[in-house]
């Protein structure tokens, strides 16, 4: 039974996710951006951060997502990208959250597939989300470091720092200073 209500939840959380609703669709991405940062582990399983509590449902509150549950569910904010390019930063924004061996393949896989089509807040949230894996003092740098080399995201960390947002080449930059320590 305890499964089952589970997966209902999930199930809720991800046809909301690709709701019509621009609103409902940020929601959900919100919700799953902070299930995927529970999933890391930092906080013991039955604690719970203010944000946690005012934010989720009682039902996801007691959802941890396992391993295989956190490659679904970037897997699913990967659709979100593809198909739903008005989401594309909060899309971005919330794999930030997942850790770097099931993030970063998504992510740079969505540069690769929309690197051209991405606006300035989407690229500044996949720096934002680089930064977070390539932290030297991050737990997750090394999972990060090979950083796939299928993907020229150099290229894009250039073009991105000559951009005319600030903040996106502040952020450009830092991904490319992380990379080379």
């Amino acid at each position: 039974m305890k499964r089952a209500r589970r997966e209902r939840a999930l199930g809720r959380l991800y046809s909301a996710l690709d709701s019509a609703d621009y609103d409902e669709r940020e929601l959900a991405m919100f919700q799953l951006a902070l299930l995927l940062r529970r999933a890391k582990g930092t906080l013991p399983a039955g604690d719970w951060t203010d944000q946690d509590l005012d934010n989720l449902p009682r039902d996801l509150l007691r959802i941890r997502l396992s391993p295989t549950d956190q490659a679904g569910a970037v897997a699913r904010l990967a659709q979100v990208l593809a198909r739903r390019p008005d989401s594309r930063a909060s899309a971005l924004w919330a794999m930030g959250e997942a850790s770097a061996t099931v993030g970063l393949p998504a992510a740079l896989a969505a540069l690769q597939a929309h690197g051209d089509q991405l606006s300035d807040e989407a690229a500044f949230q996949l720096c934002r989300a680089l930064q977070r894996w390539l932290a030297p003092d991050g737990s997750e740098k090394r999972h990060a470091g090979d950083a796939h080399d299928d993907c020229d995201y150099v290229t894009w960390l250039k073009r991105w720092s000559r951009s005319t947002d600030r903040r996106l080449v502040a952020s450009a930059n830092a991904v490319m200073r992380a990379l080379r320590q």
